[in-house]
This record gives structure tokens, C-alpha cells and sequence, in this order.
């Protein structure tokens, strides 16, 4: 049995599966609601309960104080919804929103697509996940002289299990030292996020993805955000590649282009940037009055904007990621 649930003051709404947790209900369904630890143990989570009846589902080690039980209270990570109910609880909309977080994680997983492309996993503490919005980053200290901002491609559904992409360049300490050095286990320091590369929710109108190499982490991080939003509007990705190197996770692409009616993909394999560009302008035709997100080398989002403006694409009307490399 499902139940509804509405969020003051924005007036949000929601559904959630008989015994599945408030939070997790919220995330499920792309909402960006305060949290840290989805356990019970930080109290982050806290909203009030206006109308209806809740249950308790999970221990919470967090206590509420008398004063904030009487007015309602509760742990969205520990409470499920019987029958429909209405809570007032605190939404985040855009970067500002969210609060810089400094976590120690492990890494979980290192798994090497090929010889210059790894994807890195690392899992947060249960007591601290990371709160973030898709489509941004965060820092990552691996010891006192490596570091570096990555985009982060997992969902901010989970802020337990993050995920990287990266791609090996020579001669950079950075990945040089993930590539050859880093182990499960090695502890990592997390700090962030930062960056506004997310997704314009309220905007109906079609959107293009872009990804270049390795760029397709971030793209991916905004594809499972909108797919937790069912978005409606078309939502074309097209992901570029040299001709030497594969798309690693066609396998993903391929799975959502078959599942949602609205969703397309495109693999390119070129060396050239003009030549992957005119395969885009081809297939997509006029792009007036539809949004765009561009997550590629500096140089090459300077390309895009060039070529695919003589199609239609509004420059105010593109995000872009320039970080990648």
C-alpha cells in the first residue's frame, strides 16, 4: 500500500511504500531534504508532523528533545508513513542550500574500465553520508599532498556510496597515485560539495546532455536525478569518445535509453571535435528553447557553444562542467 506524502511550506508531494522510511521515500523521489546520517543518529533528518500518523521503523540514537515531541517531531529516517500525511520539512533547491561537509570514507571499490579510465568508490561512515546535489563535486585529500575536486557521478539518493570517474594522465601525481597506489581500504578525506552544475527543475523544457571521455560521470549523476524526477520532457545524450577508447558504461545507457520512452543515447567515436559536433547538429536539428548540459574540456564547451548556437542552443541556456579532464 502506498501513501502521499506533502512537504510544507513548498506544498511537495511524494509517495512512499508501505514500511520504507520517510527519508528514504524523499530521496527516492529526487527531493533534496536536509539529512547525514539516515540512521537515526545524527538528527539532521528532523521535520514536523502536521496531519496524519507515522510509525517507527529502524532505532534512532538521536533523542528528540519534549518540547520538539510535543510539537510534533520526528526523524524522517525513522519513521514510515500510515496513510497519507502532510510534514513540514526543509528542502534545498540549489548549491547555496547545502552546507560544506568535511567526512573521513574508505575506499570501497577500484575497478579499471580500461588502461586509462577507473571508476573509484568510496563509502562514508553510516553516522555521516554526504548531502549533495547531482551534478556536483567534491575535494578529495588522499594524503597530505594529493588532492583533488572531482565530479561526482553517483545519485544524492545514496551519500554513502560515492562514486568516481577518472581518467589517467600522464605524469599527474593525482591519478598516477590512484592508478598505481590507492587500495581498498585507504582512508580518503571527503570535502564538500561545491559547484552549481545541476540540473534547472523547474524548467519543461527538452534537455541535452553532453559528455566528453570521462565527462559522462557528472552527465550521469544529473541522468539518475532526473529519472528519480520523472522528468517528461525529451532528454537526448549524446557521450564522445576518442576512437581509441570505449564507452564504458553503454551497458547503463543502453538499459535507461530501453526503460524510459523519452530518454535517447547516442555514443560518438571521433578524435575530432568539429566532426562529433556536426554528428550532434544532424541528428538533433534546431536546439531553440532547449536546455543543455556540457561537461567536457574547457576548449571543447567553447566548441559547443560556437557550433551548436548556429542551431539554435541559447548560450543562458547552458550549463557546463569545464573541469574535466
Amino acid at each position: 500500500m502506498t501513501a502521499q506524502v506533502t512537504l510544507y511550506p513548498d506544498r511537495v508531494t511524494f509517495t512512499t511504500e508501505q514500511g520504507e522510511s520517510l527519508l528514504a521515500a524523499a530521496l527516492r523521489a529526487g527531493l533534496n531534504v536536509n539529512y547525514g546520517c539516515s540512521n537515526g543518529s545524527c538528527g539532521r533528518c528532523q521535520a514536523r508532523l502536521l496531519t496524519g500518523e507515522v510509525k517507527p521503523v529502524g532505532y534512532q540514537d538521536f533523542v528528540l528533545t519534549e518540547a520538539e515531541r510535543a510539537r510534533g517531531g520526528l526523524l524522517m529516517c525513522c519513521r514510515a508513513a500510515v496513510g497519507d500525511v502532510l510534514l513540514e520539512a526543509t528542502l534545498a533547491y540549489d548549491s547555496s542550500d547545502i552546507p560544506v561537509q568535511r567526512l573521513t570514507a574508505r575506499v570501497r571499490k577500484l575497478e579499471r574500465y580500461n588502461e586509462h579510465t577507473l571508476r573509484l568508490q568510496i563509502r562514508t561512515p553510516r553516522s555521516q553520508t554526504l548531502r549533495f546535489i547531482a551534478g556536483q563535486h567534491t575535494r578529495l585529500l588522499l594524503n597530505d599532498e594529493l588532492q583533488r575536486e572531482l565530479p561526482i557521478a553517483s545519485c544524492p539518493c545514496d551519500g554513502m556510496n560515492l562514486e568516481f570517474q577518472l581518467h589517467r594522465n600522464s605524469g599527474d601525481r593525482f591519478t598516477e597515485y590512484v592508478f598505481n597506489e590507492l587500495k581498498t581500504g585507504s582512508q580518503v578525506i571527503v570535502e564538500g560539495p561545491s559547484g552549481d552544475f545541476t540540473l534547472v527543475e523547474d524548467d519543461p523544457a527538452p534537455i541535452l546532455f553532453i559528455a566528453w571521455g570521462t565527462g559522462f560521470g557528472p552527465i550521469r549523476s544529473l541522468i539518475e536525478h532526473s529519472l528519480s524526477l520523472e522528468l517528461t520532457q525529451p532528454i537526448a545524450l549524446y557521450w564522445v569518445t576518442h576512437e581509441d577508447e570505449v564507452h564504458y558504461a553503454k551497458g547503463y545507457c543502453r538499459a535507461v535509453d530501453d526503460a524510459f520512452e523519452n530518454f535517447t543515447f547516442t555514443p560518438l567515436q571521433t578524435d575530432t571535435a568539429s566532426e562529433a559536433l556536426q554528428q550532434i547538429q544532424a541528428q538533433t536539428g534546431n536546439l531553440d528553447g532547449w536546455r543543455a548540459y556540457i561537461a567536457a574540456p574547457p576548449a571543447i564547451v567553447d566548441r559547443c557553444l560556437e557550433q551548436l548556437g548556429d542551431i539554435g542552443l541559447q548560450p543562458d541556456r547552458v550549463k557546463s562542467d569545464p573541469l574535466v579532464a
